[in-house]
């Protein structure tokens, strides 16, 4: 009984404690990298029911029990995959997963890793036409003084993702100065740009 215990707690998680259905997102080989996960297994629909003749009372309704966990564990996994499967659908334009798309039931066909890896692969790349595009509207924001200094940094840090998607990254120095030529289109802060302006160039970070 204690290795039917252990083998049940096993096919409960998946072979990943916390991460299990995390598997139905990642590839194997992503998922594997995760550390403190064994191997993702999705659970399989069980073979019907079979109670040997001489399985007591006890034994046989364990045996049920069993069975009917494995259709419930199996059933869960399709259920999420179905889920997370209508949330990208839902999400995204018809033009980008046409192809991934059943005539007859409307639904994606595919898994979700092999799904991903189609978007990412026809669709991920960033042309360095957007970056320059992105980069003209950032240095024509308005940020004033009162505003919250994240709304500042936060388009900053989104511009250099997008430059990095593209293959053309900034250096950390380049960004800073784009950030600094905002701060000084506002005509304030004089005394903390000439104390910056100062300091050596080691500590301009």
């Amino acid at each position: 009984m204690e290795l039917q215990a252990n083998a049940s707690s096993v096919e409960t998680d998946l072979g990943g404690s916390n991460h299990g259905y995390l598997g139905l997102v990642l590839t194997d080989e992503e998922y594997n990298s995760i550390p403190n996960t064994a191997p993702f297994v999705p659970p399989h629909y069980p073979a019907p029911l079979v109670i040997p003749p001489t399985a007591t009372a006890i034994e046989a309704l364990q045996i049920k029990e069993q069975h009917n966990e494995q259709k419930r564990l199996y059933l869960e996994c399709k259920n999420i995959e179905k889920a997370l499967l209508q949330y990208v659908q839902d999400a995204l334009e018809e033009k980008y997963i046409a192809a991934l798309i059943d005539n007859y039931t409307n639904l994606i066909t595919a898994d979700i890793p092999d799904t991903l890896d189609y978007l990412f692969y026809n669709f991920g790349k960033v042309l360095s036409e957007k970056v320059m595009q992105k980069e003209a509207e950032i240095m024509a924001m308005t940020w004033l003084p009162l505003d919250p200094t994240i709304l500042l940094t936060k388009s900053l840090e989104d511009f250099n993702k997008l430059a990095h998607q593209a293959g053309v990254p900034y250096t950390l120095a380049q960004i800073l100065e784009k950030a600094l030529s905002i701060i000084r289109a506002t005509r304030d802060f004089e005394l903390t740009l000439t104390t910056w302006k100062n300091k050596p160039q080691e500590q301009k970070t």
